[in-house]
């Protein structure tokens, strides 16, 4: 899996390639950590119990194994700060 990193003003973004460990980690946090709650209401994304967390992680991980290069994930900050996640 790749991950983008791009912060505001900048052009150019930085590109690496993680283990998908990692990235479902960061996935699975972003879906229920009260951290992000505010970010989570913005894309118009409820709270989700346990069991609905799991089934997105395993609808992202199907994806992954059928659509190669596919975008799963692009998570904006206030600031303009750019995070994508890239199958």
């Amino acid at each position: 899996m790749i991950m983008y990193l791009r912060n505001n003003g900048y052009k150019r973004g930085n590109q690496s390639n993680i283990p998908n460990v990692f990235a479902f980690t960061m996935i699975r946090k972003f879906l229920n950590d009260k951290s992000y709650e505010k970010m989570r209401k913005e894309y118009f994304i409820k709270s989700l119990t346990p069991n609905q967390v799991s089934r997105s992680m395993s609808d992202i991980k199907w994806l992954f194994r059928e659509y190669r290069g596919l975008d799963i994930i692009t998570i904006e900050n206030k600031t303009g700060d750019i995070t994508k996640f890239i199958l």
